[in-house]
């Protein structure tokens, strides 16, 4: 007899592995409470008024914690659909440098793009270390507007190899109309934009990137 409500007694309670009360566990311990109170010395009016106002109050969490998620959601969902709106302006990928191990001893020429917004009638290509100073300077005859491709072989202008470390790509150019501008290693136009599972990618320099890995859209 005692192995048999043993048995029957834990098999009537739920299992609730993060001990959490929803508001319905809620009432039915504020209605139980009021069930076995002492008719004697009944419950007072501000206790039971206080533990109604906790059973709203609970309510009101759950059901704005359910609003909030949902709004979370949506404005997700409307963050990667307006990445439409992106194409044809400029993405910063936050990689405007390459790193150099090694460059005596490099296997291959390094490939480098940069992103020209206007036709030019020159430009100087500069390949700086971490401390800002120009270890590698290219100079350009005059070209149209567009991607351009360029190729490092890891070597300073007085061609030897430079240290490792980081170096990063800039190109100040004039344009036909004489205004001076700088393109940068990594920002580059964004061509089109496609969705993977509702995910936004943007094409820039041939290649889909996620959105969340941008770094700006100028």
């Amino acid at each position: 007899m005692v192995t048999s409500a043993t048995q029957s007694t834990s098999n009537s309670f739920a299992y609730n592995p993060n001990s959490q009360l929803t508001s319905d566990d809620f009432l039915k311990l504020f209605m139980t409470q009021l069930q076995y109170q002492d008719p004697t010395a009944p419950m007072e009016t501000s206790d039971m008024l206080n533990q109604t106002s906790q059973l709203t109050q609970l309510q009101t969490n759950r059901d704005l914690k359910d609003s909030l998620n949902k709004l979370i959601k949506q404005m997700s969902s409307t963050a990667q659909y307006s990445a439409v709106d992106m194409i044809g302006k400029m993405a910063d990928t936050g990689k405007n440098g390459f790193a150099i191990t090694n460059a005596a001893n490099l296997k291959s020429d390094i490939p480098f793009d940069l992103y020209f917004a206007d036709d030019y009638v020159d430009a100087t290509v500069k390949i700086k270390n971490a401390n800002g100073d120009v270890v590698r300077s290219i100079s350009l005859k005059g070209d149209q507007a567009g991607m351009k491709n360029f190729t490092w072989d890891g070597k300073d202008d007085n061609g030897n190899p430079v240290a490792d470390g980081e170096y990063y790509v800039t190109a100040d150019y004039t344009t036909k109309n004489y205004e001076n501008k700088t393109s940068t290693l990594g920002v580059y136009p964004i061509d089109s934009v496609r969705f993977d599972d509702g995910k936004a990618q943007l094409k820039v320099d041939n290649k889909y990137i996620p959105l969340d890995s941008i770094k700006e859209v100028l």
